[in-house]
């Protein structure tokens, strides 16, 4: 009686599903379909994936996310702005550029109101454009308006044909040919930027942190121990006994301190000891008020909470 049934059943059968089987086998349809056991879904979806060879996964670009910053930057509004987009955020004290998004971007960021200043004394902007030429291959300089602004560098009524010493777009003309490998960026606000580093990390390697650390290091120990008029030593200090260049490194990763400071610290004080034991007022009249603030903070809190 069961083989009655059985035999009844088969009679009842669609002729599709046989005859579609007859003719594809499951060797043939994974062979066509690249190791895949058919599909269903319109071929959206796979029957079986061949997980042996690594075809069930997907093929994902991993998005480009690690970004240095300089932490005298996270006084702006761009860390935050890049942090809540997703990008991961390496606080470091960066001798050369603000922002290194990979081994070969190197952004040195302006607000429009720190442009105008940086034009005034152009010899520290022509400066910061060089370092970043000498160790990356594409040095950015990144002009970020206020988006509650007019996104413009300069009234159109003031431009003129000619090169005016005054104009702020004269400067960036002169600035612009003296460094051609320099490329200039224009943001309407933080938010702009962010999408503007997503875009430039792309194909790139995440950045090395320590790399961009240590880069542009050797250049302000040189111009620290001596290197020029500007130097805290010259040719008759120390008598060939040398500086104590380990000290001069670790006076320069201190919070607040640069390669301009430093020089007046390095006039006042013999030993890092010394300088932690100097008051806040002194301090401040080496250092700056910030950066004195910063070194009196650093020396004088605990290690936990």
């Amino acid at each position: 009686e069961s083989f009655n049934r059985l035999i009844d059943y088969k009679k009842r059968m669609p002729s599709l599903v046989s005859s579609t089987f007859n003719t594809f086998s499951t060797q043939e349809m994974q062979q066509s379909h690249g190791g895949v056991g058919g599909s269903y879904a319109g071929g959206t979806l796979p029957l079986s994936m061949d997980t042996r060879t690594g075809r069930g996964k997907q093929n994902v670009t991993k998005e480009r996310r690690d970004i240095a910053v300089d932490v005298r930057e996270f006084r702006a509004k761009l860390p935050s702005v890049l942090h809540q987009g997703g990008m991961r955020i390496a606080p470091a004290t960066l001798i050369v550029g603000d922002y290194i998004l990979s081994d070969v971007h190197c952004v040195e960021r302006k607000s429009i109101s720190d442009f105008y200043q940086s034009m005034d004394n152009s010899s520290r902007l022509k400066e910061q454009a060089e370092k970043m030429a000498k160790y990356y291959k594409i040095p950015i300089l990144l002009l970020e308006f206020d988006p509650d602004k007019t996104f413009q560098l300069q009234n159109a009524n003031d431009l003129g044909g000619e090169i005016r010493k005054n104009s702020i777009t004269s400067k960036l003309c002169i600035l612009a040919t003296a460094f051609p490998m320099l490329r200039i960026l224009w943001s309407r606000s933080p938010h702009e930027t962010l999408k503007v580093f997503k875009k430039l990390k792309r194909n790139h390697q995440e950045v090395d942190v320590d790399k961009a650390i240590e880069i542009g290091t050797n250049d302000a120990m040189d111009e620290l121990l001596g290197g020029g008029p500007g130097g805290c030593y010259n040719e008759d200090d120390d008598e060939g006994d040398g500086a104590n260049e380990a000290a001069v490194q670790m006076l320069l990763r201190l919070p607040g301190v640069t390669s301009h400071n430093a020089r007046n610290i390095m006039k006042e004080c013999d030993t890092i000891a010394e300088l932690a034991e100097m008051s806040r007022e002194k301090l401040k009249l080496l250092a700056g008020q910030k950066a004195g603030q910063k070194l009196f903070t650093f020396f004088r809190q605990p290690f936990s909470g």
